[in-house]
């Protein structure tokens, strides 16, 4: 069965796509994706011989507000959709998926056209402007949670080695010897500055925790009392060693973390959002899976949080051991291998 992978913009609109990747090793897959982000999150899936090819177009970001850069989106989505179709025309795939984002539209309307069966899932309690659109082209719409009445609830599609990370190969990589708790950072591929400002003036933690921040790509924190990361491949490894996490409410995120039982203080990304951070993360702390703040004033209560998290871990891990039902990649994975029956 071939199978074409699409999705790009945020590391969240990728590495679901990888999750799945990784539990269809005997399918050919294969990859369409900008000169992006997505392409260096991908290489080592290509490098090592999971995704046969990662294919390029050119895919312009989707904006909700009304700019002149907006109206010339129309020609360059037509240019787009031209070239997925090219490359979907040569793989001659049994179905396509994206996980959304401005790069998966223009394949997802190349499927339609060609025919392909495509399936298209929504992380978020709200649906993403891209998907809002895909999904008038999508054969099958899949969900995380009941964000439109079409669509299909088969949970949140995690990576497999977030739940069997490895405590030691955590604190190897932190350079922690694991005596004092320890407090992980990480804000998103595009959230993070916020998080790491606020740490920053916070050295007062540093006297109850050891604090490991992933600053997000080209980014770091002049900051004697953390150690600090631009990126991380094995974050299983650094949950499995973390007693709490202060992060972004990307639901993807935020599942990860309640899946690895790893309690978090969450601040939700309002700006530049549509405001679905904001209901993600009304949705797990509900649930007890943490506690939230707003990003205003967040160096002043940032430490008070943290603290109610770790003081609360085991209240906080029991109430996440109950919302284990979130795993959807298993489920996923069935929906698309249905499709090579239907066709």
């Amino acid at each position: 069965m071939k199978i074409v992978f699409s999705g790009g913009g945020t590391a969240g609109h990728v590495t679901p796509n990888l999750a799945l990747a990784s539990k269809l090793t005997k399918e050919k897959l294969y990859y369409i994706g900008s000169d992006g982000m997505e392409k260096n999150l991908v290489r080592p899936y290509v490098d090592n011989g999971i995704i046969e090819e990662y294919a390029e177009i050119t895919a312009n970001k989707l904006r909700r507000k009304l700019t002149l850069s907006n109206l010339a989106l129309p020609f360059q989505l037509i240019k787009s959709v031209k070239q997925a179709k090219k490359h979907l025309e040569r793989i001659r795939p049994d179905v396509v998926f994206s996980k959304g984002g401005y790069v998966g539209l223009p394949v997802i309307i190349a499927a339609k056209k060609l025919k392909i069966p495509a399936i298209i899932h929504e992380s978020d309690m709200s649906l993403g402007l891209a998907n809002r659109i895909s999904k008038l082209f999508a054969t099958e719409f899949l969900a995380s949670f009941p964000c439109d009445k079409k669509a299909k609830i088969v949970g949140v599609i995690v990576r497999e080695e977030i739940l069997k990370g490895d405590r030691q190969k955590g604190l190897e990589t932190m350079g922690f010897d694991g005596k004092k708790p320890i407090l992980l950072i990480m804000g998103g591929s595009l959230g993070a500055n916020a998080l790491n400002e606020a740490i920053t003036v916070n050295e007062r933690l540093a006297d109850a925790f050891d604090i490991f921040v992933i600053t997000g790509k080209g980014k770091s924190i002049d900051c004697g009392f953390v150690r600090q990361t631009e990126y991380a491949t094995n974050v299983g490894d650094l949950f499995a060693a973390s007693d709490v996490c202060l992060t972004r409410a990307g639901s993807t995120s935020l599942a990860e973390l309640t899946l690895a039982n790893v309690p978090f203080v969450t601040v939700p990304l309002t700006k530049c959002s549509r405001g679905e951070q904001v209901k993600n993360a009304q949705w797990f702390v509900s649930r007890g899976c943490g506690i939230t703040v707003s990003e205003e004033n967040l160096p002043q209560t940032l430490p008070d949080a943290v603290k109610r998290a770790y003081e609360n871990r085991q209240t906080i891990i029991r109430k996440q051991k109950q919302n284990a039902d979130l795993y959807g990649t298993d489920k996923t994975v069935e929906e698309i291998l249905k499709m090579k029956t239907a066709r």
